[in-house]
């Protein structure tokens, strides 16, 4: 910062020192003389070849005019920057006093290009020459200069600035700029003042005011931007290709003091207000818009790493977020660039020395941050989630989510509220209570989801199951708390009425598991799905992962019921070591009525999906009693007329005799349910 400043104050007084010149020369020698010399020597002066058509002044008045200028690329053929007029008036007694007073400056019909390709930018060599004299001329010397600089009535006029970052194919300018400063002084110890006026050439004013005490260093500098048109901000960050527009109107105040010789403790606050916000891309559609959006900022030091926000207010977003089949989405999309633009910027990045570079994280790990946001209210916010990559669209609409949380710091205990509509009558809602620098000594965290209908995710269901729900209500209750690092996690799960319907053969499903029969397993007489899923542990273990147990406990509980239904539903009745075991008298034909009800079960999930495969494989002791050989055949023969009444469609299952053992120690049916591997 204060080798910018002194770069930029060299180059007042070399334009300044410029101008005595040009009047003290030209009027000795002529206009004509000084414009043939600046023509030779503008590369001795700027740096860079320079052009001037007409140079008039008046000795008596110490008036200057240069017309038509122009300042060539470093290739000394494209041009840089140029203007029509420049017209000075010097007081040329106040010389005489160590003081150069000009009563006013001109500047019209300025037109500036700047490029900035994997280079950098192309008036960078510019800065190099004059910052080149400044270490040869300015180092040696540290004693105080007496003489000062007053410049008065800086105005530009209808000047123009284009600017085009090659790396992203940007472009964006300003036409029809025009800056007034009232006044600016370098040197002495008066303070200085200066202003600022800019009109926007697609709409909006742009005020700044600014003070600096040149003997303490102190500043103050006051910005106002009024009324800007953010569609002028597009080229900047966002991809031609795919936004057309920005429709809203950007407003902000600032204000900032300090001291020049420690800038980083300097205070700033101000405001924020966006308005009627839409973005549009290339088919007219909107892709998010905003009614208001409004931060009122307290005040900010970096060096103490202090946000201190009074308030921020948003209402009316509209934002969908889309995947698509390209491995794209709605950010990639609205942000994009071509990725060499990409890779060139991060091949330009230049990393900072290595002890800047530590000092830089010494910095930043020694001051935590500070934070106090006053109020936060999110209201009337609808965000939609679309994802294209799979054979069926899956749409899912979040409306009227409010957020409302106050007084929330870095250090203590803070709570917020979200609440939202789900698709089909559902409902969102969130509770959060908790520390957020020392998180792990203290959270509370409650989720509920309400009334989700399990039919709106199914183009989810299809892709992964190739199976869509025909009915089904979900609800979902979350608490969890973190006390001294210990996590007390309870999820309770209740779905009403899961249903699959048939298996979908246009889709190869990601996994193969029988869904419907594990749903049809876990479902109670009232046909509801409950689970309880408590989740405990230490979070400062390094293998501590919240999601991947929940989903580990889920996940294993699904597999176990469809792929191992019968030891599944033998543990539901009470059965022994998970297994299904039919138990026979070999006097009798007949099953009991406890006996086709096992059957039966088993019977009824084998239906729930065609993958399944039946088998009860009859286990006996060797016998030559011909009543018992006789009931066996007369008891296969009913357990297939049983199975065939209930529905199992015979190439689901099959009924095994095994030659009689005399290792067996109980006669009857072992049962098994597989499912079988099949190629889609």
């Amino acid at each position: 910062m204060k080798k910018a400043l002194k770069v930029i104050r060299l180059i007042i007084i070399i334009v300044v020192a410029l101008v005595i010149a040009v009047v003290l020369f030209g009027s000795l020698f002529g206009g004509c003389a000084v414009k043939n010399y600046v023509n030779r020597h503008g590369e001795d002066l700027i740096g860079r070849k320079v052009n001037v058509e007409h140079v008039g002044m008046n000795l008596l008045t110490g008036h200057v005019g240069i017309h038509e200028l122009t300042i060539f690329e470093d290739n000394a053929t494209d041009k840089f920057a140029g203007f029509d007029t420049l017209d000075v008036s010097l007081s040329l007694m106040r010389l005489l006093g160590q003081t150069v007073y000009l009563r006013h400056i001109t500047l019209a019909g300025l037109d500036v290009n700047i490029v900035q390709d994997s280079s950098g930018m192309n008036f960078y060599s510019i800065i190099e020459h004059f910052a080149k004299d400044s270490s040869e001329v300015e180092e040696p010397d540290t004693t105080p200069s007496s003489w000062v600089v007053s410049l008065h009535k800086i105005r530009l006029s209808d000047g123009s600035a284009e600017y085009t970052d090659l790396r992203r194919r940007a472009h964006s300018g300003f036409h029809h700029l025009n800056v007034f400063v009232p006044d600016f002084v370098i040197g002495g110890k008066d303070r200085t003042d200066a202003g600022l006026t800019v009109q926007l050439t697609k709409g909006g004013t742009l005020e700044a005011d600014a003070t600096w005490n040149p003997e303490t260093q102190d500043f103050t500098a006051d910005l106002v931007l009024s009324d800007l048109m953010l569609d002028q901000m597009k080229d900047f960050n966002m991809n031609p290709d795919f936004v057309k527009e920005i429709k809203g109107v950007l407003g902000l105040t600032a204000h900032a003091a300090g001291n020049l010789k420690q800038v980083m403790d300097m205070n700033i606050s101000g405001k924020v207000n966006v308005d009627n916000l839409d973005l549009l891309d290339t088919a007219s559609t909107s892709l998010a818009s905003l009614n208001h959006l409004g931060v009122d900022l307290g005040k900010l030091v970096l060096s103490q790493n202090l946000f201190d926000i009074n308030s921020i207010t948003l209402d009316g977003l509209n934002f969908r977020y889309e995947l698509f089949a390209d491995s794209s989405n709605t950010l990639s999309r609205i942000f994009g660039s071509p990725e060499e633009a990409a890779d060139s910027t991060m091949a330009e990045t230049e990393p900072l020395p290595a002890e800047d570079t530590a000092a830089t994280d010494t910095t930043l790990k020694a001051i935590p941050l500070q934070l106090r946001l006053g109020s936060l209210d999110l209201s009337h916010m609808n965000f939609t989630y679309a994802d294209h990559t799979m054979a069926d669209d899956f749409v899912f609409p979040v409306t009227d989510i409010r957020v409302s949380a106050h007084n929330i710091t870095t250090s203590g205990n803070n709570n917020a509220k979200v609440f939202a509509n789900l698709p089909s009558g559902g409902v969102l809602l969130v509770d959060w209570a908790g520390d957020i620098s020392q998180w792990k000594q203290h959270q509370s965290l409650r989720l509920d989801v309400k009334n989700l209908h399990l039919t709106d995710l199914n183009p989810y269901m299809v892709h992964y199951f190739g199976q869509p729900f025909t009915e089904g209500i979900f609800s979902f209750s979350s608490l969890n708390l973190i006390e001294n690092s210990q996590l007390n996690g309870k999820n309770h799960i209740d779905i009403y009425k899961p249903n699959l319907g048939d298996r979908r053969k246009d889709v190869s499903p990601r996994l193969k598991l029988p869904v419907k029969a594990a749903l049809y397993i876990l479902k109670d007489k009232d046909d509801k799905v409950i689970l309880d899923v408590p989740i405990k542990g230490n979070v400062d273990s390094p293998e501590f992962n919240y999601m991947k147990l929940v989903w580990k406990t889920l996940g294993n509980l699904v597999v176990k019921v469809a792929t191992s239904p019968v030891r599944m539903l033998s543990g539901l009745n009470g059965g022994k070591n998970n297994e299904l075991f039919i138990t026979i008298d070999h006097r009798n034909p007949d099953f009991t009525s406890e006996q086709f009800y096992q059957i039966d079960q088993v019977a009824d999930v084998a239906k729930q999906d065609a993958g399944y495969h039946l088998s009860l494989i009859l286990q006996t002791h060797p016998t030559d009693d011909s009543v018992a050989l006789r009931n066996q055949k007369i008891r296969n023969k009913l357990l297939q007329k049983h199975l065939t009444d209930l529905g199992v469609p015979s190439n689901q299952y099959e009924i095994i005799s095994q030659p009689a053992n005399d290792t067996v120690k109980v006669e009857g049916y072992r049962v098994k349910l597989e499912m079988e591997e099949k190629e889609n």
